[in-house]
């Protein structure tokens, strides 16, 4: 038996001795390639989610003092949640008023990216003070201290790394 196992042990030693390269310090082996892993690439779309977060936040602060949507807007929100910036506007200019931003605190709690990478769930806390105003700049009463939770969906623009805000839910 031991015969026969020899040549099989002499093989397996002539095999290791040439995979590692003799036994020299250098790497048989090439290492891995830098290219985009599946990792960095969650990385740089989680980055375009916060990034669309952020616009979108800029355009909801110049939508309460201005009461309008701007020509930039599509740049950050559509669908649904376009439409209820849209509403909400017009519906303080109906009644005369705008919101000034006194401060705010928004973060980021959360980024869930879809397993087929063409929508994200992020959910967000705003801590905000905000003064109602006439139209023509006039304080009216005092400010307000808002304290808001939000889920917010956002989709892919086609293969790139842009997202638009689609749906906001506000949350208890």
């Amino acid at each position: 038996m031991m015969k026969l196992l020899r040549p099989l042990l002499i093989a397996f030693l002539v095999a290791i001795a040439v995979g590692c390269d003799g036994g020299n310090e250098e790497s048989a082996t090439t290492p891995p390639p830098t290219a985009t892993t599946p990792e960095s690439g969650q990385v740089a779309l989680k980055r375009a989610v916060r990034s669309t977060l952020t616009a979108n936040r800029r355009l909801s602060v110049y939508v309460l003092w201005n009461n309008r949507i701007p020509s930039w807007a599509e740049r950050s929100t559509r669908g649904p949640a376009l439409a209820g910036l849209r509403t909400a506007a017009s519906d303080r200019r109906e009644r005369g008023i705008r919101v000034r931003l006194l401060s705010d605190r928004f973060q980021v709690a959360s980024i869930r990216l879809d397993p087929s990478y063409t929508k994200a769930t992020a959910i967000a806390r705003g801590r905000q003070r905000v003064r109602p105003h006439r139209l023509d700049g006039t304080p009216i009463g005092r400010s307000v201290e808002l304290n808001e939770g939000a889920r917010i969906e956002l989709r892919r623009l086609g293969r790139t790394n842009r997202f638009v805000v689609w749906r906001v839910e506000l949350l208890d």
